[in-house]
């Protein structure tokens, strides 16, 4: 659910806020997340961290359709502090000045892949590649990668498919960096989710079908058949709602922290980059 246009909504936001947040601001760090009570904190509306935190009775949850204008609120001092995942957050912090996250992580979410609702047998036959894998010095080197990753280089492993049997369709969302992607020049996508399942392919003889698409597209082609995985941010915090609607959802890949965001000065700034 991660797009990279939301970076254009922030620099636009950006341009405006030079000299207009509040003059009276004056940085006062949070420095333990278990004393969080009163704190106005902004997420994004049905990203896990609005799903993480809704239940919370200590705190006040506003809700934003851009991290631009999460970053606009944060600035004018409508809320105290955002939340976001930890690599959300790298992209942020290699992009812009003025902001920190609070340590430690509020907790833990994990990353997985939806499946179609006939896929019952290869959900099962994914999770017991999943048990191996974790076990090799591939997913070793995966834990590393990422949580090395800088914000703006993602390092491809480059896994060549060399499955001959069945065909599985795979939508993944092209614009959920690093998660999943189209990288220039390949002919696959590529990203931290698509890893494994390009392994599970290699190592079960299968053949992939890629479609780079959008969100809600990989979910409806989820649900009439068009495609058998879908890969791209699914957060194991959306379990139960996938699972009710049908759907097959896998074992974690990974897990993530949630993080705590506060600005560290009054004016925060983006570097416009290659953006």
């Amino acid at each position: 659910m991660k797009y990279v246009f939301y970076w254009f909504s922030i620099i636009c936001a950006v341009i405006f806020l030079g000299g207009c947040a509040s003059s009276k601001w004056e940085y006062e760090p949070i420095t333990n997340v278990e004393d969080v009570n009163g704190l106005k904190v902004g997420v994004i509306l049905a990203w896990e961290t609005d799903y993480y935190l809704s239940l919370r009775k200590d705190i006040d949850l506003y809700r934003y359709d851009t991290i631009g204008d999460m970053i606009i609120a944060l600035s004018y001092n409508k809320i105290d502090v955002m939340a976001v995942d930890d690599l959300t957050w790298r992209l942020m912090e290699a992009k812009s000045d003025g902001l920190t996250n609070v340590e430690p992580a509020l907790g833990k979410v994990g990353y997985m892949i939806y499946l179609a609702p006939d896929c019952e047998e290869l959900k099962k036959e994914f999770n017991e590649f999943l048990k191996e894998y974790k076990k090799t010095d591939e997913y070793e080197d995966f834990l590393r990668r990422k949580e090395e990753f800088d914000g703006e280089n993602y390092i491809d492993p480059d896994i060549p498919l060399n499955g001959k049997g069945d065909v599985i369709r795979v939508a993944v969302d092209a614009e959920a960096f690093p998660r999943t992607f189209d990288m220039p020049g390949e002919k696959t996508p590529t990203g931290f989710d698509v890893e494994a399942i390009k392994r599970f392919a290699n190592e079960k003889n299968y053949r992939l079908e890629f479609t780079s698409t959008n969100f809600d597209d990989m979910l409806v082609g989820l649900f009439y058949g068009e495609y058998d995985i879908a890969a791209g941010y699914v957060c194991d915090i959306y379990r139960k709602d996938a699972e009710f609607y049908g759907l097959n959802a896998s074992d974690s890949i990974d897990e993530s922290s949630i993080y705590l965001i506060q600005k560290t000065k009054n004016n925060i700034s983006v570097n416009m980059g290659d953006i």
